[in-house]
């Protein structure tokens, strides 16, 4: 207890008290209570009268005092029925917090009206308010006119057709040639050069680091994928944030795709400061602000063979070359060619060595925090203590009590113990193999999960992974209790589950669709990414299997239709194609009860009962039990057979354009109104960037998408698998703020880039 004011009192009063059984140190201790009491709120109203500590209550109230107009929290995440199923697993707080921005917006107030109407300062106001990196062009600065022979601007030129990088930058963020007055109104593709526009540029896609990752041979024994599952992407550099808070960013500073003419004079810019400057240049090195690096026979590439040697004598060992398609020979000497827009290598035939091993560092571009991904996971970890094994899996780590070399090793291991609930964790971002055969037992768990911010790529035989499971230790016991559960992991290949099982489940997993992917990109089969197997008449199986997917992507699934059910939260779910089927039990019947919430679907869907929530489902939609669940906020084929709907696409913009022509006319007939209905169900339609998973921006809607899409969810965001990232009001909020701050008489566009 707390005695603070009792060791004030005099001795003879402590003594006195002490022989009567200490009634005043009892007193003395209600009062002391509630003085800390009284203490602890002196000190948080201290705290509140400054925006860094004070509560989020307050935050408002001090917006005022400035004159802040407050934004939507544009980082929250909208919770979702589902996510309590992950509860048992991860813990009780799933849901990230509240975003900060609304304070640090509130904060950077004054800050940002002394430096009012700059430039630099509406670039990162942009950046700050909308969480994406962004680059500021006044594109009055770019016009072109005729010049008065007393004051030439020699800056200002309509075209230096000599330089390939120049030409590559046209009608991009950083196009520096000259052009004609556009005095249309300025939009995403056009309006762009005017007197009064100001052009913000931004790059929603984020690059995500890897690394230490094994590159993936490709069809000769010297060409080589930057990505371990060995498709043609391009490689994105680093996001940086500018040294100098008054500079503008550069094609340095931001995550896109790097261009071949970029990184060839990244490369001719070493070449001409050697050896002033040190031996990597700004996009490639070992350096923490590196966006891409190569090593062989674990000695990274240097771009030249001596850097200590003068540029006369310059021998380069790293070069740019066009690798798509790939060249016919291998290149001569002792080299390595980088293709950065594919994401391929070419190594050299002067080497010394036979043997031959490639890793590398890099950076690969995506929508968001989705599938398997070097992001931070901590709270989708599994629960410390769950599990009473914990195994770890390191590449060359040596062989310990606990940590393997491979994962082969970490499962025997398990086996060998007797298959207690187990977590086996991965720390790297290397290349596994899993066995032929996972069996389970009937009362246990095994949960197998990348470590936070790391990817390993998890390769399935050919046969694919076969899931079984042991009998229950009681042969009477009717319940099923095995449970698997793959996490943070990309998996190339396909689960086959051949036993009982009661829980599959994925958490910010790839199952990869089409199960692998050829060098071009495009998936190796349209078979299933999960095969359950339903057993046989009279003793089927998987009757009380659930299957879990939750920030994950996956290949098409091929379920029997008693199973128990089927729940995607923020997931894709990738048919390969409109006129296959996602979901169903493979044979043309119906698959188990299916909930989406948050969704992309690409292909058509067959269940037994239907429940889904701001989802887009491609392709038609066919449910056997219409009078059970819900469709919500979500985009159906036009035909398709679903439970009651409420506020869904096209049917609502349908409906309202039909009651607003009845208004202008109230006689219209019903082929009239059948053919305006027709109209909105062609034009009111989902279209992606990408529907090839391997490509940065997979599953992403264009931006020429219908406004009933991009903000038809319940709190207008965008319908499917992104619409946890509020992009519309992130929009919202910039257009907010940039009323307050465009300097006057100018107008501003969001011009997205990525």
């Amino acid at each position: 207890m707390d005695d603070r004011l009792y060791q004030l009192l005099p001795v003879v009063y402590r003594e006195h008290d002490a022989a009567r059984g200490y009634p005043l140190r009892a007193v003395l201790r209600v009062i002391q209570e509630q003085a800390d009491i009284l203490e602890r709120d002196i000190a948080q109203l201290w705290d509140d009268a400054f925006i860094e500590t004070c509560r989020p209550w307050v935050i408002p109230y001090i917006g005022d005092l400035v004159s802040n107009r407050l934004l939507f929290d544009a980082g929250r995440v909208t919770a979702g029925q589902a996510e309590s199923l992950f509860l048992d697993l991860t813990g009780p707080d799933l849901k990230p917090p509240i975003a900060i921005r609304t304070r640090a917006d509130v904060a950077k107030t004054i800050y940002y009206r002394r430096r009012k109407s700059t430039l630099p300062m509406l670039e990162e106001l942009t950046r700050d308010v909308t969480g994406w990196p962004a680059h500021a062009v006044e594109f009055f600065e770019l016009l072109g006119w005729t010049q008065h022979l007393e004051h030439l601007r020699f800056q200002s030129q309509f075209a230096d057709v000599r330089s390939v990088d120049r030409m590559d930058r046209i009608d991009g963020a950083f196009d520096e040639t000259s052009h004609t007055v556009d005095v249309r109104k300025i939009q995403r593709d056009e309006g762009w050069h005017h007197v009064r526009n100001i052009g913000l540029f931004l790059f929603r896609l984020g690059a995500y680091e890897l690394n230490d990752v094994p590159a993936r041979v490709g069809s000769a024994d010297w060409r080589y994928h930057f990505s371990p599952l060995g498709q043609a992407a391009p490689i994105f550099t680093r996001w940086r944030r500018e040294g100098d808070p008054s500079g503008l960013a550069t094609e340095l500073h931001v995550p896109a795709p790097i261009r071949r003419a970029f990184y060839y004079e990244d490369l001719k810019r070493y070449r001409e400061l050697q050896p002033v400057r040190p031996n990597f240049t700004d996009l490639y090195g070992d350096t923490p602000e590196a966006s891409f690096s190569i090593r062989r026979n674990g000695s990274i590439v240097l771009p030249t063979a001596n850097p200590n040697a003068p540029p006369s004598v310059f021998v380069p060992q790293l070069v740019c070359h066009q690798l798509d398609p790939w060249p016919a020979t291998q290149p001569s000497g002792q080299i390595v060619a980088v293709d950065p827009q594919s994401g391929r290598i070419a190594v050299g035939d002067g080497w010394p060595d036979a043997t031959l091993s490639i890793d590398v560092d890099y950076h690969y571009g995506f929508p968001a925090d989705l599938g398997g991904g070097p992001y931070e996971r901590h709270k989708w970890l599994l629960r410390r203590g769950l599990a009473p094994a914990h195994l770890f899996v390191r590449e060359g780590a040596p062989p310990t009590a606990d940590t393997f070399p491979s994962l082969l090793l970490a499962i025997q291991e398990w086996v060998d113990r007797g298959q207690p609930d187990t977590l086996i964790t991965l720390l790297d971002s290397r290349s596994y193999a899993l066995p032929a055969t996972l069996t389970l037992p009937n009362e246990g768990f095994l949960v197998i999960e990348a470590a936070s911010g790391v990817r390993p790529v998890l390769a399935t035989l050919a046969a694919g992974l076969d899931i079984d499971t042991l009998p229950p230790a009681i042969p009477s016991d009717p319940t099923r209790e095995a449970a698997l559960t793959l996490s943070g992991v990309v998996i190339e290949g396909h689960l086959h589950v051949i036993g009982d099982l009661a829980l599959l489940r994925l958490l910010h997993a790839t199952l990869v669709p089409g199960r692998r992917l050829i060098e071009d990109g495009a998936p190796e089969s349209d078979a299933p990414s999960i095969l359950v197997e339903p057993g046989v008449a009279g003793a089927e199986l998987n009757t009380e299997l659930k299957v879990h997917l939750a920030f994950s992507i996956c290949g098409r699934l091929e379920l029997p239709g008693h199973a128990r059910e089927v729940r995607l939260l923020d997931s894709i779910l990738d048919g390969l194609g409109a006129d296959l089927v996602a979901y169903g039990d493979g044979a043309g019947g119906a698959g188990p009860e299916l909930h989406l919430d948050r969704t992309t679907v690409f292909g058509g869907v067959a269940a037994r009962a239907l429940s889904m929530s701001e989802s887009i489902a491609s392709g038609p939609i066919t449910v056997v039990r219409t009078q059970e669940g819900c469709v919500r906020f979500s985009y159906l084929v036009p035909g398709s057979h679903t439970p009651r709907r409420h506020r869904c696409q096209p049917d609502l913009a349908a409906t309202k354009a039909i009651e607003g022509a009845e208004k202008h006319d109230p006689g219209l007939t019903l082929a009239e109104r059948q053919l305006l209905r027709s109209f909105i169900e062609s034009a009111v339609v989902p279209s992606f960037v990408s529907e090839r998973y391997g490509q940065p921006a997979y599953a992403q809607l264009r931006a020429v998408v219908p406004a009933e899409l991009t903000t038809g969810s319940e709190d207008g965001s965008e319908m499917g698998v992104y619409c946890h990232l509020k992009q519309p009001q992130r929009l919202d909020n910039l257009r907010l703020r940039l009323d307050e701050y465009l300097p006057f008489g100018l107008d501003a566009g969001a011009i997205t880039i990525t």
